[in-house]
């Protein structure tokens, strides 16, 4: 429904499309949606990696002193938690829950970390664990933060991800975590990811950049969310 309503067709339209890219195998079909099959985007993780690195860089130096030492925490998938994960390597004492092998490897280097790694379907293309098993190991933990990512910050507040799978393993571990924090470089203002995943309301901090476009910032005042603005790293929105 959702892309009917986007390209303006009829639900049968995208029906018979989903169908006949997944049997080019260009789409792979799941419970609620479709997304690129596995393997197949390993060359845009890599691009996503060195896109906006130095604004990745400075606002997972700002989510990192938000974390005090002997912290237990959740760190989501993506290259803007990769980022977070090498921040938090002069901490001590941290106890971490993460569905992403590339955090895990990183954090792994520092020997007083407790590194509990979700199971799962890994997904080539990026490493990260993804499913039902990996929700459901995910909820077993209460953390005292939650560190996401996310794929867009719509100007009406909302937060969307690109990934169906993705959004649900995120959902599970925001309802376990005390404190909800969104890391996102200026690149996530009003870009095009479509799944929801919360609202502004619902997290406890956001931590980018730049100062956000005025109609996202007024939610984020609305909500009483926390707002960091972290220095370094280009903005198409204005200087930190």
């Amino acid at each position: 429904e959702a892309m009917s309503e986007r390209f303006s067709v009829s639900t049968q339209t995208i029906r018979r499309d989903i169908k006949h890219l997944s049997a080019l195998d260009l789409l792979e079909r799941y419970h609620g949606g479709a997304g690129l099959p596995p393997g197949s985007d390993k060359l845009a993780y890599s691009n996503r990696k060195v896109r906006n690195a130095a604004a990745k860089q400075s606002v997972a130096r700002a989510v990192a002193s938000r974390i005090p030492n002997g912290s237990s925490l959740f760190i989501d998938i993506g290259t803007t938690m990769e980022a977070v994960a090498e921040a938090l390597l002069d901490h001590e004492g941290l106890t971490v829950v993460t569905n992403h092998i590339r955090v895990a490897a990183i954090l792994s280097q520092r020997h007083d970390f407790v590194i509990n790694l979700a199971g799962g379907t890994v997904r080539h293309s990026d490493q990260a664990v993804t499913g039902e098993a990996t929700a459901d190991f995910i909820r077993r933990f209460k953390v005292g933060f939650g560190i996401f990512s996310i794929g867009c910050i719509d100007n009406d507040g909302e937060l969307l991800d690109y990934d169906y799978r993705d959004a649900q393993t995120s959902l599970a571990a925001m309802a376990n975590a005390r404190h909800v924090i969104f890391a996102a470089d200026d690149s996530k203002f009003n870009s095009d990811a479509m799944v929801r995943l919360t609202h502004l309301s619902e997290i406890d901090a956001l931590v980018t950049n730049c100062s956000p476009p005025d109609a996202i910032l007024a939610k984020l005042k609305a909500n009483d969310v926390a707002l960091t603005v972290a220095a370094g790293g280009d903005s198409k929105w204005g200087q930190p």
